[in-house]
């Protein structure tokens, strides 16, 4: 609904405008003015307020759809990335979407990195590779999936609502109007927290993946199981406290 308005509301513009060029006792610009000038910006204006309206319907008809992914499902970036792309340049919510697109891409980046690091330290048929290739995967899984979940509260998020409520506690009223707006701008911070909670867990988990590489390069060999199995755990712990989704 919101898009179609937006559509209706440029083509008004673009008519509004066509009609002070071209009305006579206005602007007046025809194509058969005597003046060269006029009527060569008769000519050019047709063409941008035609370029215009196309422009428009493209816009229109090309506008990407937003959908509520479904977290536990997510296992590949591009199932999410797009979406937060696309939101990043949306008011209030725009800065947690463009973090959480920038740490996908970071942690495609750490996952290459530890699987050359990996595949460096333990022979191919080492028992210990498969498990830190498992644990990196599940790592990737858990930060692709925590990022669908804020992509969902991102859509679902009423900035209008949220600068709503922010400009009526800012210009005082009733104090029952007042109440009200405040439980409402704690609603909205309460979902901007959780957002920013999801943030922080993929920041934990990237620091993770980046600390588990360095322990990796500094062993020698797959002798110590122990140490191996101490690395181990201590990501799988931390893929259960970072784990949002559901």
């Amino acid at each position: 609904m919101r898009k179609y308005a937006r559509l209706l509301a440029s083509y008004a513009a673009i008519a509004i405008t066509g009609m002070v060029l071209y009305t006579p006792w206005l602007v007046g610009l025809s194509p058969s003015d005597p003046s060269i000038l006029r009527a060569g910006l008769s000519v050019i204006s047709a063409i941008l307020l035609t370029g215009a309206f196309g422009a428009s319907t493209y816009a229109y008809l090309h506008e990407p759809e937003y959908k509520l992914l479904e977290s536990a499902e997510i296992d590949d970036p591009d199932d999410v990335l797009p979406q937060l792309e696309g939101f990043s340049e949306q008011p209030v919510v725009g800065s947690y979407a463009a973090e959480a697109a920038n740490q996908i891409e970071n942690m495609e980046h750490r996952r290459r990195r530890l699987y050359r690091a990996i595949e460096a330290t333990f022979g191919a048929e080492s028992l210990s590779r498969d498990k830190f290739i498992a644990v990196v995967d599940a790592a990737e899984r858990t930060l692709l999936r925590n990022c669908a979940l804020l992509s969902n509260r991102i859509q679902s998020f009423d900035v209008s609502g949220y600068r709503s409520a922010k400009r009526q506690i800012g210009s005082g009223g009733s104090s029952a109007d007042t109440r009200l707006q405040e439980e409402r701008m704690t609603m909205y911070e309460n979902a901007l927290q959780d957002m920013r909670e999801v943030i922080e867990a993929n920041e934990r988990l990237l620091l993770q993946m980046g600390k588990l590489e360095i322990e990796i390069s500094d062993l020698e060999s797959d002798d110590n199981r122990e140490d191996n199995s101490k690395m181990l755990e201590e990501v799988k712990g931390l893929l259960e406290e970072t784990k949002y989704y559901r």
